[in-house]
This record gives C-alpha cells, sequence and structure tokens, in this order.
C-alpha cells in the first residue's frame, strides 16, 4: 500500500492523505479516480516508488478506502507493501536544512502551505529582508512538470525555490534553481556530516589574458588582448549547510546562463552575477523565457501517404534529439569579458639556446629558435 500515487493522464502527484489529494483547483478529483473502471492496461495510477526504482517499467495500481483511509495498492500482488509517507532520508535531509538555517539565524516553517492549499514547502527559510527561499528535497521520481509548476506556484508566493537531489540524471536539473550532493544514509545527515555540493553552484573566475596565461584568448586568433576573461567553474569545497545560510542572507542568489544548446541556472555569488549581467548585457529572467516561448512558431509535421509496407531495418533518416547534458559541457557558455586598462608585462628575458617556455622560466638547455622563442624538446611547438 502507498499513501501517495503519480497520475499518468493529469501528470500529478496525488497526496492521498489529503482530502483534496494534495489539487483543490481539482474538485471532486477524487471521486472521478474511484469511478474509474476500466481495465487494468488503461489505468492511469502509477506507484511513485516503482517507477523510481525501475522507470522503464512501473507498476500500476488502484485506489482502495477503508474505514476513511485512503490508499493506493497494486494490481501484481507479488510486490510488498511500501512504507507509507516520507523516508528517513527525505526527512533527515529536511532536519538538516532547517538546522542549519536556525543555526544562522533565520527563521524556519516545516511543510509549510499555503492558504489556497496549492503550495506545501519542505522547508521554508526567511531570509534577510523579503527574502524568502523555499528549499525542496526531492529524492523520489518527480516529473519535469511537476517540478516546473511547483517552482512557478512557489515563485507567484515570493518564494525562491531550491531544488535538493543526490542524481545527477534528474531531470529538473539546469530546468530549476538545483543543488545536488552526495548520497549518504539518512544516519550520517542527522549526525551532521559533510554534505559536499557536487553540482547546481558556480563561481566565476577571470584571468588575465596575457602571456603568461597559457590558454588561448577567446577573442584573437593569435596573440593575447590583455584583458580580463571569466568561465564558470564549480564552486568547491562548499557544503550544503552554508548553502543554505548563504541563499538567506542573499549572497548566493540564482541566475539563468543563456547557452547555444542549453540554458542552466546555478546559485552564483551575488557579485559575480552582477559581474556577469554587465559582461552579457543584462539578465534574462523567467519570464523573458516564458515569452520566448510562446513566439517560437512550431513547424506543421510533414504529411507523408499512407504505407503498408514494412521497413523494419532501414534508415529512416529521422533522428530523435540527443539527451541534454545535465551539469557539463561549458563549450556553449558566453564570453565573459572584462575590459580593464591593460597593464603591460616586463618582458621575458631571453637567452640564446635557453628554454624561455612558462613563467618560470624553463631555462633548459639545449634550446632550438622557434617563432615563439627557444623551446627545448619538451616545449617546442
Amino acid at each position: 500500500m502507498a499513501s501517495s500515487v503519480y497520475h499518468v493522464g493529469l501528470d500529478l502527484e496525488l497526496n492521498l492523505t489529503e482530502p483534496d489529494l494534495g489539487h483543490p483547483e481539482l474538485p471532486g478529483l477524487w471521486e472521478r479516480l474511484r469511478a474509474d473502471k476500466r481495465p487494468v492496461p488503461q489505468r492511469q495510477l502509477q506507484c511513485m516508488q516503482c517507477r523510481e526504482a525501475r522507470p522503464e517499467c512501473p507498476e500500476w495500481m488502484f485506489l482502495t478506502e477503508r474505514d476513511g483511509v485512503r490508499f493506493a495498492s497494486h494490481f501484481n500482488t507479488t510486490i510488498a507493501d511500501h512504507p507509507a509517507g516520507e523516508g528517513d532520508q527525505h526527512k533527515a535531509f529536511k532536519e538538516r536544512i532547517a538546522r542549519a538555517a536556525e543555526l544562522g539565524g533565520f527563521t524556519v516553517e516545516v511543510e509549510d502551505r499555503a492558504r489556497d492549499g496549492r503550495r506545501r514547502t519542505d522547508v521554508l527559510v526567511k531570509g534577510a529582508g523579503d527574502l524568502i527561499v523555499g528549499h525542496e528535497v526531492q529524492l523520489a521520481y518527480a516529473s519535469l512538470t511537476s517540478v516546473k509548476k511547483r517552482t512557478k506556484l512557489a515563485r507567484d508566493d515570493g518564494i525562491t525555490s531550491l531544488w535538493t537531489t543526490v542524481d545527477p540524471q534528474r531531470d529538473f536539473i539546469n530546468h530549476v534553481p538545483w543543488a545536488r550532493t552526495d548520497n549518504f544514509p539518512w544516519k550520517y545527515i542527522s549526525e551532521g556530516g559533510n554534505l559536499q555540493i557536487r553540482g547546481g553552484v558556480r563561481t566565476l573566475e577571470m584571468e588575465r589574458c596575457n602571456i603568461r596565461n597559457p590558454e588561448p584568448c577567446p577573442v584573437r586568433v593569435r596573440g593575447k588582448c590583455g584583458r580580463l576573461h571569466g568561465k564558470w567553474v564549480p564552486a568547491f569545497p562548499y557544503q550544503l549547510d552554508d548553502l543554505v545560510r548563504d541563499t538567506a542572507a542573499g549572497d548566493y542568489v540564482p541566475v539563468i546562463v543563456v547557452g547555444k544548446r542549453l540554458n542552466r541556472r546555478w546559485w552564483v555569488r551575488a557579485t559575480d552575477r552582477d559581474q556577469y549581467a554587465d559582461s552579457v548585457g543584462g539578465l534574462i529572467t523567467e519570464e523573458d523565457l516564458q515569452r520566448r516561448r510562446r513566439l517560437k512558431v512550431i513547424e506543421p509535421p510533414n504529411p507523408r501517404p499512407l504505407d503498408d509496407e514494412c521497413r523494419y531495418g532501414e534508415d529512416s533518416g529521422i533522428r530523435a534529439a540527443p539527451r541534454p547534458a545535465r551539469d557539463s559541457d561549458d563549450a556553449d557558455l558566453p564570453l565573459i569579458t572584462k575590459v580593464e586598462p591593460y597593464v603591460s608585462l616586463p618582458p621575458p628575458k631571453i637567452r640564446r639556446y635557453v628554454c624561455g617556455a612558462g613563467t618560470g622560466p624553463c631555462l633548459r638547455s639545449p634550446a632550438r629558435l622557434y617563432a615563439c622563442g627557444w623551446r627545448c624538446e619538451e616545449h617546442k611547438p
């Protein structure tokens, strides 16, 4: 038995312990679902835990009510009953987040629910000023549509969501503000073990483009431009407790980094966000992305004549879109450049037949003369 179930057709997670199943916008939902007498292959209810363990082959469920208690059961009776309610690891994460916020001097509300019942947040942290951060711990499966909907409901209530997960392949990564930690047992989390941030938090590193920088200039084909170029790098070392307090204080803020193929959402320092905004001409918001989606023209499919011939094994020429990266492949990110007065460096001392590679320099001999200077066998171009 289970107290929660996933509805495929509605793309909703249903909480059977609530009178309205957690969706007051759909009155009479329980009665409609109970009246569904279709055969098993046409049912719409799936076990959430089985979807997590075996997404390629989820188990179907039906609804039952006994003595006023609602629950869902498997059609397949060989599956053992699942424990109702949240798992120990989920509870440990919520307690850990709440404790970290309270130690930082912030007000915390666990399982906060909106007045209209449409939103329920795992841990609500009231931060500096009017800042409110809603922490959502998502360890089990949740559809991307459901996560986006819950994030929008929180944003409408003035809450900035932060989704915490332990799985690097979660569908909502880069679609909502998120963070990923190591996957530890509940006891380790409750006892205050280190929870290192593994994804979702970045810092901006600026490096001078000069002769001491071995990286090629992203602006010029050859040579150095003398400006500062930046790149987003993972924040390390950084703990979940620090992220809870820094987001509540406003030191770390969410940002949307627009790429050529994929938009990424990270938590970054407020100073890095401002510097990034100056370099790309402003920040993009969720409302801007929604507006772009509405303006996007979808081309109608090209109809083809009816063909009753089986073409199994033939190359159709149709290719599915590749699975998008979750938190990698930064090659398509925009160039971040800060223009500053160029400070020339003293030219390196040139010695004949002595290698001048590196910032050291190398000083090995014998060396040969190339267009870039005297170089030994190891550093020759």
